[in-house]
């Protein structure tokens, strides 16, 4: 991959209403509370959420994240409503295959925010990202067959549906079929620079 990218100082998007910014230590409690509020939804499709899922989670995920970057092995970001300063989502690029240049992308929104088009700014700024600086040629939305709102999400940000891929994703041990989505660099067209 490239060289070391700062986090403290990468903010990847910023409007009026929301900021996408990498994951700090400090927002375990923000974290948690979107997590927690958002349950009953995420843990349709993403194994991580249970209702047992609390704030050493939320303080180990952090942690975690923070390596991973550090070893350029995945890059996380909270999304964040500016105005209540409110963890509203997180948007991440994870598995990375430094031989292929390649990565998978994902993201949730929290309970209440969701259906406002904030998914798919997130996973487009983080495209843009990826694509600027990590070396990464390509980068998958793989969403379960039967998640629509996460196919529409992959829709809006110009990611190209190539598959419906059977067995593609393992639920509660148990094999989902999954619809996969591609997005390229020549996908994005122009990145639009940060301004907060």
């Amino acid at each position: 991959m490239h060289h070391a990218i700062d986090r403290e100082r990468q903010i990847i998007y910023c409007d009026r209403d929301i900021e996408v910014r990498p994951l700090g230590l400090r927002e375990a409690p923000a974290l948690y509370d979107a997590v927690h509020q958002s349950i009953h939804t995420i843990s349709q499709w993403e194994a991580w959420c249970t209702p047992d899922y609390n704030l050493t989670d939320a303080k180990l995920f952090l942690q975690r994240a923070i390596e991973q970057w550090q070893a350029e092995a995945a890059y996380d970001f909270n999304i964040v409503d500016r105005a209540r300063g409110l963890v509203i989502g997180s948007v991440a690029i994870n598995q990375v295959s430094a031989l292929n240049q390649m990565a998978n992308l994902g993201y949730w929104i929290r309970e209440g925010y969701t259906g406002r088009g904030i998914a798919a700014v997130a996973a487009r700024a983080a495209a843009v990202f990826a694509f600027a600086h990590t070396g990464l040629t390509r980068l998958e939305i793989v969403a379960q067959a039967g998640n629509l709102r996460s196919q529409r999400v992959a829709e809006k940000t110009g990611a190209t549906l190539e598959c419906l891929a059977r067995n593609r994703l393992v639920f509660h041990g148990e094999p989902r079929d999954a619809k996969v989505f591609s997005l390229i660099p020549a996908d994005l067209g122009r990145p639009v620079p940060v301004h907060c």
